[in-house]
């Protein structure tokens, strides 16, 4: 690991008065300033929330390196105009991660975030404020840390993560701290106690105000909890060869989702594309969302990622074209044609003088076009919010707890349902309810919930971990002709630069050489 990941860089921000997560205002607060107030304490933890951000590019955003294009950038549902080879075609090494090493990106910025947090939380604890009060901010920290710990996770597994307090706090320390990278038991254990206990204090999203919306809530919580489970049990059942285990980890998943449902915190949208919807922000499927703004560094910039360079918007909008994103043809075909989900990839497009069939004209695939144009920007900087996570996995999720613990029973076939039939016309009276109904076998149910979650979930960086946790992805590769994935491709390697910073620190098997 560097040493500078894990010496404290910047640990909060002063934000616009109300210290909301509206327009963010930048700042240094040194270490050694001590916290004095509640305001002060608002603004460091506040400051925490940039960590999200990348300056609008990576980390949760959705440039090449994000945890979104890790997730999406070597499966089925992504192709790419740009070179972006290495991760396309399963090419990428310990010491090449693209032309400019986006790949570790994510690895070598939320590593220093992690500690940064737990730094935070320790200046934190002697602060003379209300318990509660301090208690709700502490549960907002302690829950991006373990949020941030998973996903690091998802793509490298374990990682030398900082939560000891006086590493984290001492400069001096942290630059000779070599650690060995922990044990699977050990790190997942300290990201369901973090979560866990973070639940117990923190908002749930009905009782959050305007201003505090897209801070930490309990279903985010409990939405990276279910994410925890979901990951045990496919990698108790494909690569640590213990069903046993992997079925107590199913149970979890099936109690963590039927909490979030019986809550009623949130519920599905009537209309598929409203989702993402400029003029139907906020609504009650997002669960982790992160707001954005129509300025640089704190906008959305999905849009201009997707759209073809002579793209061309019938409404007037000037909008920012880079033609990057893609969808394969042969994921676009795969869709039932009556399928509205279908809607946010465009096969078709305007060029200001004709309709333009994007297949016709040679292009490799359709462009994902989730996010909608917005009147009111660009779509460089667009103001529409980033959805992360939604009520929709929830319900999902669920469907494939009941049939791994008990095959495919009439509340799981119902909770399917109820994703499809906004999907479908007429549904309960069509084909595609049965296609559903008829289903018998525990297998095929398991193969439709994966199918499903690619129709439903595409572009929203979902389609890596599904496949991994089915034990597919590098069947899924190899049948699309990637002739270079291994099974070494279920994780991505430790940056061989952090290797030779500590020597105590294990490549990832597979990457060894580099």
């Amino acid at each position: 690991m560097k040493s500078k990941n894990i010496i404290i860089t910047v640990l909060a921000a002063a934000f616009a008065s109300s210290c909301s997560l509206d327009v963010e205002m930048y700042d240094q607060l040194s270490p050694e300033k001590a916290l004095a107030t509640e305001a002060d304490v608002k603004a460091a933890v506040t400051g925490i929330y940039h960590d999200l951000r990348g300056g609008g590019w990576t980390q949760y955003n959705c440039a090449w390196g994000s945890l979104l294009t890790m997730q999406v950038g070597c499966t089925d549902e992504c192709d790419c105009n740009w070179n972006w080879d290495i991760q396309t075609d399963y090419l990428w090494t310990a010491s090449n991660g693209g032309g400019g090493g986006e790949l570790f990106d994510f690895y070598n910025t939320m590593l220093p975030a992690i500690t940064k947090a737990t730094s935070l939380l320790e200046r934190m604890r002697p602060v003379s404020i209300s318990a509660p009060v301090k208690r709700a901010y502490m549960a907002e920290v302690r829950c991006l840390r373990a949020m941030w710990a998973y996903d690091l996770y998802d793509l490298y597994g374990t990682v030398p993560i900082i939560t000891d307090p006086d590493i984290a706090l001492e400069p001096e320390v942290a630059a000779d701290y070599n650690p060995e990278r922990p044990t699977v038991e050990w790190y997942v254990d300290f990201i369901e106690s973090e979560l866990k206990e973070a639940e117990e204090n923190l908002k749930a999203r009905s009782e959050q105000s305007g201003s505090d919306y897209g801070r930490m809530t309990k279903g985010i919580a409990q939405m990276y909890m279910l994410k925890l489970y979901l990951h045990e049990a496919g990698q108790e059942e494909h690569y640590r060869n213990n069903h046993a285990k992997a079925v107590e980890w199913w149970e979890k998943v099936d109690s963590i989702t039927n909490v979030m449902i019986t809550d009623g915190e949130y519920g599905l949208q009537d209309d598929y594309m409203s989702i993402w919807s400029p003029t139907n922000q906020q609504n009650s499927e997002v669960i982790f969302p992160i707001p954005n703004f129509a300025t640089g560094g704190l906008g959305n910039m999905f849009l201009a990622h997707a759209l073809p360079a002579d793209y061309t918007s019938r409404d007037g909008v000037p909008l920012t074209r880079w033609e990057g994103f893609l969808v394969p043809w042969d994921f676009y075909d795969s869709f039932d044609p009556d399928d509205k989900r279908r809607e946010g990839i465009k096969a078709h497009y305007w060029n200001g003088k004709e309709e333009v069939d994007s297949r016709a004209i040679g292009k490799p695939g359709a462009f994902p076009m989730k996010y909608q144009e917005n009147p009111n920007t660009t779509g460089q900087y667009d103001a529409s919010e980033y959805v992360i996570n939604r009520y929709a996995e929830v319900i999902l999720a669920r469907a494939e707890a009941i049939n791994e613990l008990e095959g495919p029973t009439k509340e799981a076939k119902d909770l399917v349902h109820q994703i499809r039939r906004r999907a479908f016309d007429n549904y309960d009276d069509s084909r595609h309810f049965d296609e559903i109904e008829n289903i018998t076998d525990q297998n095929e149910f398991r193969d439709k919930i994966l199918q499903e979650r690619a129709y439903e979930f595409y572009w929203e960086g979902m389609r890596r971990p599904d496949l991994i946790r089915h034990g597919k992805l590098i069947e899924n590769a190899h049948a699309r002709g990637k002739s270079f994935a291994e099974d070494k491709h279920i994780l991505y390697p430790i940056p061989q630069s952090a290797i030779y910073e500590n020597p105590n620190l294990k490549q990832n098997e597979g990457f060894e050489s580099f």
